[in-house]
């Protein structure tokens, strides 16, 4: 799994995250990388957002766990502010 990011003015504005999984929805990645803008580059708030996701909706996942999602995203990010 791998995430891409941009960020501006501290703050993502763009999200796509790929890789060997099925998610059940399949609408529902979109959904996250959408609820993802905008989302102040926090460690914390990052975790919190995608935590709060897989809470609130009936998501199928194979191959991977909210948490993988985490760590995919908060590393694209450390990458991306180097």
């Amino acid at each position: 799994m791998a995430a891409e990011t941009e960020v501006e003015d501290g703050r993502l504005v763009n999200v796509k995250i790929t890789g060997d999984f099925f998610m059940h929805p399949e609408e529902a990645i979109e959904e996250l990388e959408d609820m993802l803008i905008g989302l102040h580059v926090d460690a914390s708030a990052i975790e919190d957002a995608v935590e709060e996701f897989f809470r609130g909706h009936s998501i199928e996942l194979i191959g991977a766990s909210p948490r993988d999602f985490i760590h995919v995203l908060k590393m694209s990010l450390e990458v991306s502010s180097s």
